[in-house]
């Protein structure tokens, strides 16, 4: 009977010892893949003060800001042309004879549409020319309702265009409408170069507030309500709550939270913000 008892406690000692062994296993493994992932990617650049601004973001298009089509009243007959599409004219230059009437460019500009040639007809009430000024031009941007709410005039602009990234624009947003259900914004740019044409879509940026002298992190580095954080040297990477204020795509401001100058932030990849 005493041997059958110390058979037994052995037993349960021996299962109490995998059970603590198997607890400390778990437990090592689950603080070596918490470190790993806390550890896995890069830190940011040491961070500083800095300022920030909370835009409305939209598409813009370029727009003329004068053109003019040559319509007529009834069908009548081209006698002689002296314009193709394409062509710079100056103020009173000779567009086009039709019946007994020479028609001439009421402003400088470049023809964009005649399709038509001597001896053709042209019918009303279909435009036989457009004269356009390529180079009095405007920015046409559709917005939200919220966004639209924010927008006034005055506010500085922000543009770019797809194939000229490096080059920034400034302008100011001249007036706010609605036109058949759509909020749209007019900005005014002063120094558009010529090869923007109309038609043309930009990248706009409608500045609403701006703070200065703020604490502001990568966006890439927040992870919910929290970043990783490494203070000073090589010490250890440690979990800090933040709460947000403005953000402007690849910055945000941090308006609480234990976030000081100097610290490094890890930028974990594939982790969302």
């Amino acid at each position: 009977m005493n041997f059958l008892r110390a058979i037994v406690k052995g037993i349960d000692r021996h299962r109490l010892l995998s059970g603590f062994i198997l607890i400390a296993l778990i437990a090592a493994v689950f603080i070596f893949r918490r470190n790993a992932l806390r550890n896995e990617g890069v830190l940011s650049e040491p961070v500083k003060k800095g300022s920030i601004t909370q835009s409305v973001y939209g598409i813009g298009t370029v727009t003329a800001n004068r053109s003019f089509q040559l319509k007529v009243g009834i069908t009548s007959h081209i006698e002689e042309v002296f314009v193709k599409e394409g062509d710079y004219v100056q103020k009173g230059d000779k567009l086009v004879h039709i019946e007994q009437m020479v028609y001439r460019a009421p402003f400088s500009g470049t023809i964009t549409y005649f399709p038509n040639k001597v001896g053709e007809n042209v019918f009303a009430p279909l435009p036989a020319l457009i004269l356009v000024d390529l180079l009095d031009r405007y920015v046409v941007v559709s917005l939200e309702q919220q966004g639209a709410l924010q927008v006034k005039k005055g506010q500085n602009v922000k543009l770019s265009f797809d194939s000229i990234r490096e080059n920034n624009y400034s302008g100011t947003v001249e007036s706010v409408y609605s036109n058949d259900n759509n909020f749209l914004a007019r900005i005014d740019v002063p120094h558009l170069p010529r090869q923007i044409l109309p038609g043309m879509t930009a990248d706009v940026a409608i500045e609403i507030q701006k703070h200065d002298n703020v604490i502001v992190i990568p966006v890439a580095a927040i992870e919910g309500d929290f970043v990783w954080l490494r203070r000073g040297g090589q010490g250890r990477v440690k979990q800090v709550s933040v709460k947000l204020g403005f953000i402007d795509k690849d910055m945000a401001e941090v308006v609480s939270g234990d976030v000081q100058e100097g610290d490094r932030l890890l930028i974990r990849k594939n982790v969302g913000g």
